[in-house]
């Protein structure tokens, strides 16, 4: 198991919609995902349950595992790794606050996290904590942590390095991002 998955910060702006499995297309990913599912044997990474026996959706979902500078900008996936969909979900924090799902849903899947954090004394990046106390979610002991940041770097500085080349912004700015994302998140 590898619980500080979970810790994954939220993918810079400027790198939303650039991943693996648009850069090398479905079918790579397709073979990519089923082979990280049989690798752990179908259990998720980082909570370790068996995709039947997942809270929500009986399955397994692929994630890219981001080395993410913020001083830099420089971003490199690290691995794919098999995640069941509460993991998943909670790793996407930014998502998780503006899809169309019930409060709910939405705060099973922090509790689920924060339960799996707190057993592993991990941190979640700060944003979760940030959605948790919205829903008033009690998270003794979690605090959540804020990367550093330079706040010099431009848009066009994040760049992903993946199989040994970059991949940059699909959009210009931040007006161009609000407007594919229909104001953001």
């Amino acid at each position: 198991m590898r619980p500080e998955i979970l810790t994954h910060p939220n993918i810079p702006k400027p790198l939303h919609g650039i991943s693996p499995r648009t850069i090398m297309g479905q079918k790579w990913w397709d073979d990519k995902r089923r082979h990280v599912y049989a690798l752990y044997d179908y259990h998720c990474a980082a909570c370790g349950v068996h995709k039947l026996e997942a809270a929500g959706p009986k399955w397994l979902e692929a994630h890219e595992y981001w080395n993410i500078d913020y001083m830099t900008g420089i971003c490199k996936i690290e691995s794919i790794e098999p995640l069941c969909h509460y993991c998943h979900a909670f790793i996407h924090s930014g998502r998780l606050a503006i899809i169309n799902k019930s409060d709910e849903y939405k705060k099973s899947v922090i509790e689920h996290g924060f339960k799996i954090l707190k057993k592993n004394n991990l941190q979640p990046f700060y944003f979760v904590v940030d959605l948790a106390d919205r829903f008033n979610i009690k998270h003794e002991g979690i605090k959540g942590y804020i990367p550093k940041l330079n706040k010099n770097l431009n848009w066009s500085d994040y760049v992903l390095i993946f199989n040994g080349k970059e991949y940059r912004s699909r959009f210009n700015d931040i007006f161009e991002w609000k407007k594919h994302y229909k104001g953001g998140f």
